[in-house]
């Protein structure tokens, strides 16, 4: 499977701000057929946000991981419910133990850089943990529910990326 890169996550966010509802809608209904567990997972799991803005964070989020994967590797076959929640709990046991004492940024580049699509996993977690200086804006989510974010995420895409990997 190729890299999904910094130029293919801006070509597919560029897509995605000239869509209007409509052609957003086709797209998550496509999605849902597509990976119905990974779908219903990810978005089930943000329900419980706190914040508003922190579930439109996810859904984006989600669109842009879907949309790179389907840019490069059209057909990839769904990832089961079986399949997230296995991998998504040795996930969180492996982030678990390098962020045991607590957060790091040095362990966290670490974690990104020897991933299998770190342009993407960086592009989650700078949507995650969004701060505008000059605007004072800090995250949407609180530090608990960033880290989930991350772990689901970072789940979603290495499932993606095996199950492509898979067709090559």
């Amino acid at each position: 499977m190729q890299l999904i890169t910094d130029q293919t996550i801006d070509l597919v966010n560029d897509r995605i701000q000239h869509m209007d509802e409509t052609q957003i809608g086709k797209v998550w209904d496509s999605f849902a057929k597509e990976q119905p567990a990974l779908v219903g997972y990810v978005l089930g799991e943000s329900r419980e946000l706190e914040m508003p803005d922190a579930r439109e964070d996810v859904a984006y989020v989600l669109t842009i991981i879907l949309l790179s994967f389907r840019e490069l590797c059209p057909g990839i076959p769904s990832v089961n419910e079986a399949e997230f929640e296995k991998a998504f709990n040795e996930e969180f046991d492996e982030m678990e133990a390098v962020f045991q004492d607590g957060f790091d940024e040095t362990d966290a580049m670490a974690v990104i850089e020897s991933f299998c699509q770190p342009d993407l996993l960086q592009f989650a977690a700078a949507t995650i943990y969004s701060e505008d200086a000059e605007e004072e804006e800090t995250s949407n989510f609180t530090e608990e529910e960033a880290g989930l974010f991350i772990v689901i995420f970072k789940t979603a895409i290495a499932l993606l990326h095996k199950k492509a990997g898979s067709i090559i």
